[in-house]
């Protein structure tokens, strides 16, 4: 594949493998925080809107601040699942046994 300055991603770094075996229940675990990321920031932008759209009242500061704290923690949950999952996938690269996912299956089926 030709490398392209406009495609090429700067943080990707030649010792660091493409792929890995990593465990789909911390991928399960991402995609929850990504819907609750997404909630909250529908939530918190409904506000913002909300006088002039309806004119109810916007949520509280408190509520904003809480609802913020609330995408930091997800966002170090999702922090702590990547790593988890780096660690994985690294440990299964250097382990003989987990290096074939192929499982010795045939190569007609691979």
């Amino acid at each position: 594949m030709q490398s392209h300055p406009l495609t090429d991603n700067p943080w990707s770094v030649d010792t660091n493998p493409e792929h890995g075996l990593v465990p789909l229940s911390n991928l399960y675990n991402i995609d929850r925080a990504r819907y609750a990321i997404a909630s909250i920031a529908r939530l918190v932008g409904n506000s913002a809107s909300e006088p002039n759209a309806t004119g109810a009242q916007p949520l509280d500061a408190w509520t904003v601040t809480a609802l913020l704290g609330g995408v930091e923690g997800l966002c170090e949950h999702m922090g702590v699942m990547t790593e988890a999952m780096l660690e994985t996938a690294r440990a299964c690269a250097q382990d003989a046994d987990c290096a074939d996912p192929t499982h010795d299956a045939p190569a007609s089926i691979q």
